[in-house]
């Protein structure tokens, strides 16, 4: 087992507008088995680390979101914490925010795995066994990500290539950029590919200590909390306590540092740079519910059950409701239809990938507001 999890909850899920906004991103959405996304993945991360902190890290502006879909995980509160960040700076000062945080409170040696809040993952036993292998190598202070067995040539994901065996992994030879239609192809006939999940597990220390070497102008910034003196803490870097939920280092002088960061995701920051990174086949099923289209497969499918919604459908088929509204389908096929909060999405299946485009057009025409 693992001691600590961070679960990255920021974000606006675009492609799945108009029930993902800025206010409101995907992490809150419910795909139809009765939680939020972020509701499984707070159970998921209890269910690898039984006893350790689950720390989320979200923007300011979804505080008051986390902690209502906390509440509603009775059993939990005592172990979660949040740490609210004042500026979005993509994932690598967020995930240092949170190692500072643990390391701060004693676990610089303990292990953590970092989760991203929107993703759907099953079953929980293969996802606890593949993440006790990742342990073992984090252990021995290698920087460990999932690589997912690619099911298609697809070009939306990054791509791991494999290296030599390692322990209960392999490590990891190089990262590769989305690619194009050709080169993922190839990829996927080639066997020596993953796609990258975006989950990582590393010793804090371990991963301090390669940030620091790669991209020191972050680890400098965030140095500022170990030379507060004792008696600034209190003040600088309060901790509060909301219906048993800890909302931790929300201040003026968190604002001050974050400030001064870059803004630079983990893997450009540490892990296509650092020579320690080792990767674990996942045996789970996985899916980061990018678009309408993923949606619609994963009911088809049977992973979660059709999305609760007033329709009727006469001379029509193959069609997706997600719907906040009564709808209607008169003689349609193949089409994915979202009622919510009085915005209406209408898209061929198989066209999902649109629909960021789409929200690009709306805030261009200055409509901010609809998304």
């Amino acid at each position: 087992m693992i001691e600590h999890v961070i679960i990255m909850a920021g974000g606006s899920g675009s492609r799945l507008w108009p029930a993902s906004t800025r206010t409101r991103p995907k992490q809150f959405l419910d795909p139809g088995t009765g939680r939020s996304l972020l509701q499984m993945t707070i159970e998921r991360a209890a269910a690898v680390a039984p006893s350790g902190n689950i720390v989320i890290v979200t923007h300011v502006s979804q505080l008051k979101d986390i902690i209502r879909e906390c509440l509603a995980l009775t059993a939990l509160r005592e172990r979660l914490v949040v740490l609210p960040e004042p500026e979005m700076r993509n994932t690598a000062p967020a995930i240092a925010l949170a190692t500072t945080w643990l390391t701060d409170a004693g676990a610089a040696e303990d292990t953590t795995l970092v989760l991203a809040s929107d993703h759907l993952i099953s079953p929980v036993e293969d996802f606890a066994a593949d993440v006790a292998r990742g342990a073992q190598l984090a252990r021995d202070g290698q920087l460990v990500v999932f690589g997912i067995t690619p099911t298609r040539a697809e070009t939306g994901y990054g791509y791991i290539e494999q290296g030599e065996k390692l322990g209960p992994g392999q490590k990891v030879k190089a990262f590769r950029e989305k690619p194009d239609a050709p080169t993922a192809q190839a990829y996927l006939e080639a066997g020596s590919f993953f796609w990258n999940s975006g989950m990582f597990l590393f010793r804090n220390d371990v991963f301090l200590r390669e940030l620091a070497t790669w991209e020191p102008e972050i680890t400098a910034t965030f140095s500022a909390v170990a030379d507060l003196p004792y008696e600034q803490r209190r003040s600088s870097l309060p901790i509060v306590t909301r219906e048993g939920i800890t909302i931790a280092w929300q201040s003026p002088f968190m604002d001050q540092l974050y400030a001064q960061l870059p803004v630079i995701s983990v893997d450009y920051a540490v892990m296509e740079r650092s020579e320690c990174v080792a990767m674990v086949p996942a045996s789970f099923l996985w899916n980061d519910v990018g678009s309408w289209d993923e949606m619609a497969q994963l009911v088809d499918d049977g992973v979660v059950p059709a999305p609760a919604a007033t329709m009727w459908s006469l001379e029509s088929e193959n069609n997706y409701v997600y719907a906040d509204q009564p709808v209607v389908l008169c003689g349609v096929q193949d089409l994915v239809v979202v009622v919510q909060d009085g915005r209406v999405l209408v898209s061929r299946r198989g066209s999902g990938q649109l629909v960021k485009q789409a929200v690009e057009a709306m805030r261009a025409d200055g409509r901010e507001e609809l998304t």
